[in-house]
Formats: structure tokens, C-alpha cells, sequence
């Protein structure tokens, strides 16, 4: 169901230009929630090295839950992402190109970059996580509750202002490298990655590779508030309105006054209380081979697995 049947047209062509380089790769289809994940888990015990997640942040979600399960794998296990969904949040955080025509030389010369993974009640996410509104948003979106022809984008910020109406605020305790934020709570979003919803930059100076986590906090102002903070997510200087505050962290605890869900890369992910925290460079991503640089220009792609900084 990846970007509305992209994923179905152009994966078997992936496959195809892959084998045309000798490599032998299998196509797998998911059927349901959670069957990517398993398929994933299947290929690694099998015996692959390569996992090629064909689709969106949901697709790449389920794979990387199973990479990251195979703990004596990891060493010769990678990811790589053809980003064919609705959003591709991870993949262009990562700057990665839409390898169609190139995918199977992509994939073979590609080098890898250790990435930070997040986890949270056992489970783990490469994006962004969502409490509050952002998470009733994430929530109507998986529900396909908007009209069939919006999609990516679209599709969530038609979301954003159904749930304006519809949403009530939390109580909620944060705890973080930041200090503590206790009361009423309109969103938290806690991102590995700048954007979520596609284009959305809710965590704008987050990097996938720094060892922490930016974490925006918006406590319970008036709609109107809102409307006129929500146009400063589009280019990320939402957080230079006073009712908006933006921390780092490598680990947040959350409790609330009720069980909250909490969602990531646009998946359920736990309920709280939870406790959020980073994992550096856990993840090796296949990425293309960088341009070509002077000797002065050169800095290195990436390191062997488990290298200090």
C-alpha cells in the first residue's frame, strides 16, 4: 500500500535491476501490519545481509525493529531504504535519492553511515516520536479517516485541523537532560530526525547521528495559538514563538495523569509511562558513495560499528 501502489510498480523493477549486477535478491510482499517485520526477521535468519525496505517511514519502521532484534547479526547486517511512501521522513533526513534507475549499482557500491536509533517500551524508531495532539493526529491518519485523495503532507495536516476541534489537552510530567516540565500539554514531539508528516519540521536542528534527541514542547495555550505557531513548522522557526520550547536530551521519561499513546515514524509504539532514549550509531544505512572531493574536502563517511566518536 506503500505511496498508494508506488511501492507494488517499482519494487519488482528494484529487483530486477539488482539482478542484472549478479546479486541475488528476493522480493517479499507485506500483507498486513507487522508482517513487514516478520518477513524482515525471516530474510535475516535465512541468511541475507541486505534488507531493502520498499516504501515509506511505516515500511522502514518494521525492518529496522527487526534488524535491531538481531543482535548477533549486526555486525554483518544493513539497511537500505527505497523510499516509494506516503512519507519518507528517514530518507530525507538522510539526503537519499529516489534510486530507480540506479538502485542495483546504488546498493552494491554504497557505503554505510551509522545512524542513532531510538527506543521506547521495547521498541524502536528512527523519525520522530508523538504525544499528545501530534499523536491523535498520527492516530486519524493511520485510520485513513481523511478524504482517499490526500496523501504524504496532505493528508496529515488535513488531520491537523480536524483534531484541532476534536483534541483535549494532557497532563503530563517530562523528564530530561533539560530539567523537568509538569501540567498541561499540547504536544511533545521527540525526534531523531527534523521532520515528520513528510515535510513537517517539527524538530528542525535534529540529526540522525548525533547522540541525542530534540525534543519541542508546546504546553496547553488557546487554539488561536496554535494557528498562528503551526505555519513556523513548515520551515522550523516555530520555535522562535515563547510559547514553544525546544531542549536536547538522550533520554526522556514521560508520565501522565492517564495512559497516553505514544506514536513513532507514524506506527503505535507504546503507551506511557514511557522512557525514551537514544541508542548512537546503532543502525548501519546504506547510502550512495559521496561525490568525489579534493584531498582537503575529503571527511569520512562512516566508521566500523561500535567506534567512539
Amino acid at each position: 500500500m506503500a505511496g498508494r501502489g508506488r511501492a507494488r510498480l517499482l519494487a519488482p523493477e528494484a529487483q530486477r535491476l539488482l539482478a542484472r549486477t549478479g546479486a541475488k535478491a528476493t522480493l517479499a510482499w507485506t500483507e498486513t501490519r507487522g508482517h513487514g517485520e516478520e518477513l524482515a526477521r525471516r530474510a535475516i535468519e535465512d541468511g541475507a545481509t541486505r534488507l531493502v525496505a520498499c516504501g515509506g517511514d511505516g515500511t522502514v519502521h518494521e525492518v529496522v525493529n527487526a534488524l535491531m532484534a538481531s543482535r548477533d547479526a549486526a555486525g554483518r547486517l544493513a539497511l537500505m531504504v527505497l523510499p516509494l511512501g506516503r512519507c519518507n521522513d528517514l530518507a530525507n533526513a538522510l539526503e537519499l535519492p529516489k534510486m530507480r534507475a540506479t538502485v542495483g549499482e546504488a546498493l552494491l557500491k554504497a557505503t554505510p553511515r551509522y545512524i542513532d536509533v531510538a527506543r521506547a517500551g521495547g521498541r524502536y524508531f528512527t523519525t520522530v516520536a508523538t504525544l499528545g495532539f501530534d499523536s491523535a493526529v498520527a492516530e486519524y491518519v493511520d485510520h485513513r479517516g481523511h478524504p482517499f485523495f490526500l496523501r504524504g503532507t496532505a493528508a496529515y495536516l488535513y488531520g491537523v485541523f480536524l483534531q484541532m476541534v476534536r483534541y483535549r489537552d494532557v497532563t503530563v510530567r517530562l523528564k530530561g537532560d533539560f530539567g523537568v516540565f509538569e501540567g498541561p500539554l499540547f504536544l511533545a514531539a521527540t525526534g531523531n530526525t527534523h521532520t515528520y508528516g513528510g515535510h513537517l519540521k517539527i524538530t528542525p536542528n535534529a540529526m540522525p547521528d548525533d547522540g541525542l534527541l530534540d525534543v519541542c514542547i508546546v504546553p496547553s495555550v488557546s487554539r488561536w495559538k496554535v494557528l498562528q505557531v503551526m505555519p513556523g513548522v513548515f520551515t522550523g522557526k516555530h520555535g522562535d514563538h515563547p510559547e514553544v520550547s525546544m531542549h536536547r536530551t538522550r533520554r526522556l521519561e514521560i508520565d501522565a495523569d492517564e495512559p497516553l499513546r505514544v506514536w513513532a515514524d507514524g506506527e503505535p509504539l507504546c503507551r506511557t509511562p514511557a522512557t525514551i532514549e537514544v541508542l548512537p550509531e546503532a543502525l548501519p544505512v546504506l547510502v550512495p558513495p559521496a561525490p568525489a572531493a579534493t584531498d582537503a574536502e575529503q571527511v569520512p563517511q562512516s566508521r566500523p560499528a561500535g567506534e567512539g566518536r
